[in-house]
């Protein structure tokens, strides 16, 4: 039988509890040598923002380096989470994983240790050693490993860490003695509010943690209150005289509600006050026609959300595409429904409680942390583009660990305190255990998607990631078997129809390839990449006219298709339409001033039509770009070559070796280059450095052979 004591949780002095959250932080830094996976080839190695395009675009375009305006925009606006990416990438001039992963943990790091003096003003000298063991569960719960180890996941990170300033410099504008100071840090935490709204759009949602905490915990006005306020009829000497008395809290709400209408109105206007469009497989309940259907969905997936919340053993990298199949007749999962509702009532009951407890103003707290910081992903105001996303609940989290830790200290009234401290001691140890190992498996594509499979065996995405990763490591045969049976689990798989169409293009198998890629626009009329993937195959299938159709049905939709710009050209090459060739091409460099084959072909296309002035010209416009492209020196040292410019020649021949010294033509060019400039020591040298690498060159071994017999007849 249980027996109330008067017991607590043990209290830990602040610089232990600091090197405690300090040291176990580190449970993600098993991620510091990973690669880029998943979502990080479209945040940051495939976005020109974080490496070329000028400063001023990141604040005109979305997270994945897309224009606001365009209509297959996930509106996801966060230029200051893009600009470190960007600062990352200066720091080193390239893009190295490693940094962008030890920058995430460090930002972790601090973001514990921020929340430790967030909760100490939340629970106050009563509560610190509560807001300790809160914040050391928030530090090593695995369902933060997906922030942490996942470098988009920078957007959750920093929006965490300006919420955290931002509650903090609000706490010093309440008890600033000098009015200097309080306006001056009521300015920095809505500075900190809108940086941390620039990071991830979640980061407005700490005007209302700001304003409950200024309600609840300063002036101690509990629900009841409000609710015995609005009962009574109060008459108007009474309403001016609460008016009077609360001026400051009103004055400070006032300027948190009228700060985030003008960032909100903002944030709307930077994108067109036209909301993102997803499509059915992204997030399936949104598209139930039956409301209540939909609502009961949703509340299943917050039943997930709470669940890996208290046992974050179940963790994907993607929960959409049949993960969490739909409940559109009776079914087992209403029942987790109606507990989760019913919990949820319970504690929103106890909240309403008139008569103060030690633990009420805590765990209302608790409760806003965690939903106000969730209703973005809620689906509540507008539809998101995901069923589950794990990142979404790192800032949340922090309110399900105070709660959980009010439960640990009252427990400590009823079983023996080292019990409860034991098993809480367990919990850590199991928590950065999984998030260790998790963490490991956030390193590489290849174990991250096969973990996947046993969460989620029924993810048409997931066999599609591992399909994905598989055809860039070459292995063609998973890669297909994946592909098929991501179309089996989703027959309306537009992604993978065009991807395996792909991998059938690259076997030569243009016809089933062609079937494919037609299946894919029919479901995804303004699918850009199969429009363009089709028109390669037509012209591989010499139906020329109908892969012009479809190369300009692609620019249709996709207007920046430097890709598609330069396949078109090489069509208009094949056609022997060279005009329209060389325009083509000059599109493609336009766009994306560092396509190397679109240079390329266009530079060998003026040497071939005799016009080597300007190709020459365009050649060296080409190295302003690509300073270091082997081949575009290469080509230089050709032209020069014919033109006779023997020296000049040389060096870049010289410097086309030194970026790739295995080409072996390289160096039999050059070999000719010696040959006609009648060093011929240094001609043979050249020549047998090419067959060393290449014994099979039939070039390198004639012109040797050549060079023999000129040296015979000269002796």
């Amino acid at each position: 039988m249980l027996t109330k004591t008067n017991a607590k949780l043990p209290d830990i002095p602040l610089p232990l509890s600091l090197l405690i959250i300090t040291l176990l932080s580190l449970c993600f830094a098993n991620s510091y040598n990973g690669k880029f996976v998943f979502d990080d080839s479209e945040a940051i190695i495939n976005n020109e923002d974080v490496q070329t395009t000028p400063l001023r675009n990141l604040f005109k375009n979305d997270f994945w380096g897309s224009k606001l305006t365009y209509k297959h925009s996930h509106k996801s606006y966060r230029p200051f989470t893009i600009l470190t990416f960007r600062l990352n990438f200066w720091f080193r001039q390239t893009l190295v994983a490693q940094d962008f992963h030890i920058i995430n943990i460090i930002l972790h790091t601090i973001i514990c240790i921020l929340l430790l003096p967030v909760f100490n003003i939340i629970l106050g000298s009563k509560g610190k050693n509560i807001a300790v063991y809160a914040t050391v569960l928030f530090t090593v719960h695995p369902v933060h490993t997906e922030a942490v180890s996942g470098i988009v996941g920078r957007a959750e990170l920093l929006c965490a860490l300006f919420m955290w300033l931002s509650i903090l410099l609000y706490n010093y504008s309440i008890y600033a003695k000098r009015l200097l100071c309080r306006w001056c840090s009521m300015c920095g935490c809505i500075a900190s509010i809108a940086i941390s709204m620039l990071c991830k759009e979640t980061g407005i949602t700490a005007i209302g943690i700001c304003s409950i905490y200024d309600l609840v915990v300063v002036n101690k006005v509990l629900p009841s209150d409000v609710v015995t306020f609005i009962m009574i009829k109060s008459s108007y000497t009474d309403i001016k005289n609460v008016i009077e008395r609360k001026q400051k809290l009103l004055i400070r709400l006032f300027i948190l509600f009228a700060s985030g209408l003008i960032l909100i109105v903002s944030r709307f206007t930077v994108m067109g006050f036209k909301p993102p469009t997803f499509q059915p497989i992204d997030n399936p309940a949104s598209f139930l026609d039956n409301i209540f259907l939909r609502i009961l969905n949703y509340s299943y997936i917050y039943c997930l959300n709470a669940w890996l919340l208290i046992c974050p053993q179940w963790l994907c990298f993607d929960w959409s595409m049949g993960c969490v199949p739909l409940i559109t007749t009776y079914d087992i999962r209403i029942l987790f429904v109606l507990i989760f509702w019913l919990i949820v009532g319970i504690l929103f009951i106890y909240t309403f409680n008139p008569h103060e407890d030690e633990f009420l103003r805590y765990t209302i707290m608790g409760l806003v942390i965690l939903i106000i910081p969730f209703l973005p992903a809620s689906n509540m105001f507008f539809n998101v583009g995901f069923v589950i996303a794990e990142r979404t609940l790192y800032i949340p989290s922090a309110g399900y660990c105070l709660l959980f830790v009010i439960g640990l200290h009252k427990l400590c009234n009823r079983v023996s305190m080292q019990y409860v401290l034991f098993a809480y001691t367990i919990l850590i140890l199991l928590f950065f255990t999984r998030s260790w190992i998790r963490s490991d498996q956030w390193k590489t594509e290849t174990v991250l998607f096969k973990s996947a499979l046993h969460v989620c065996p029924l993810n048409a995405k997931v066999y599609y990631n591992i399909a994905k990763n598989a055809a860039d490591a070459g292995n063609s045969t998973i890669a297909q078997y994946a592909y098929e049976e991501a179309l089996r689990l989703n027959p309306k798989y537009a992604q993978a129809m065009n991807n395996l169409g792909n991998l059938l293009k690259d076997q030569g198998k243009y016809l089933e390839a062609e079937t494919l890629f037609k299946r894919a626009i029919k479901l995804q009329e303004d699918f850009a990449t199969a429009w363009m993937n089709l028109g390669i195959v037509l012209s591989a299938l010499k139906k020329y006219e109908e892969s012009e159709k479809s190369y300009l049905m692609a620019l249709s939709h996709r207007t920046k298709y430097p890709d598609c710009f330069y396949n078109l050209g090489v069509l208009y090459l094949e056609q022997k339409n060279y005009d329209k060739a060389l325009k083509a091409w000059e599109s493609a460099t336009r766009q994306r001033r560092t396509h190397r084959r679109a240079w390329t072909n266009t530079i060998l296309l003026l040497d071939d039509l005799g016009r080597h002035e300007d190709a020459l010209i365009t050649a060296i416009q080409a190295l302003l770009f690509l300073p270091d492209d082997a081949s575009i020196h290469f080509n230089i040292a050709n032209i020069l070559g014919k033109v006779g410019n023997f020296v000049q020649a040389e060096a870049h021949f010289k410097k086309a070796i030194s970026k790739n010294p295995t080409d072996s033509m390289f160096y039999t060019n050059l070999g000719v280059l010696y040959h006609r400039w009648n060093k011929f020591d240094k001609a043979e040298r050249m020549y047998r450095k090419a067959l060393e690498i290449k014994p099979e060159l039939h070039s390198a071994r004639d012109n040797l052979r050549k060079l023999y017999s000129l040296k015979s007849s000269i002796k």
